[in-house]
């Protein structure tokens, strides 16, 4: 019986899958770093840390002094080094098992926005200036002098000295 043109094609895609799937590879845990926002720094526990990733660290290094450095990595190769996705994350944590700081991050987005839980890149909101902080006059211009002049009109309580850029 002859190959139609459909089963042709159906094997060609077969066999396409078949060495694409063989070029593939995956080492590592997989783990979410979403909510890593949540990990504070003297609370969040080692345990903690693996519940809020969704994943077993890769490694756990363990010190003489109870300290210990976790790492979780995830990578995956399509085709032999020709496409590959790379995820790491190493956390340190103290000798009573709380969490210190992050010692080390490989793709992970968004890694240092936040802290205990908020964001650190978005300014708090400022209250508003006092009257007086906006009603000193401006300085005159400096003429090139080497003497200090000392700044008289300022909200600040103590008195500044500015000294001439140009030499």
């Amino acid at each position: 019986m002859p190959a139609t043109p459909t089963r042709l094609l159906l094997r060609s895609f077969l066999m396409a899958g078949a060495i694409a799937l063989v070029g593939c590879s995956t080492t590592g845990n997989q783990f979410d770093t979403t909510d890593l926002r949540f990990l504070v720094p003297g609370e969040t526990t080692l345990p903690e840390a693996v519940a809020l990733l969704q994943g077993e660290p890769v490694n756990v290094y363990r010190q003489l002094d109870g300290s210990a450095m976790a790492r979780w990595a995830h990578t995956a190769t399509l085709a032999t080094d020709a496409v590959y996705f790379n995820q790491e994350l190493w956390l340190a944590f103290d000798a009573y098992g709380r969490f210190d700081r992050i010692v080390k991050s490989n793709n992970i987005p968004h890694v240092n926005l936040y802290q205990d839980g908020r964001r650190i890149d978005v300014p708090l909101q400022q209250p508003a200036m006092p009257a007086y902080a906006t009603s000193y006059a401006p300085l005159a211009p400096v003429a090139h002098e080497a003497v200090p002049r000392p700044v008289t009109e300022s909200p600040i309580s103590q008195p500044a000295v500015s000294y001439s850029l140009n030499r």
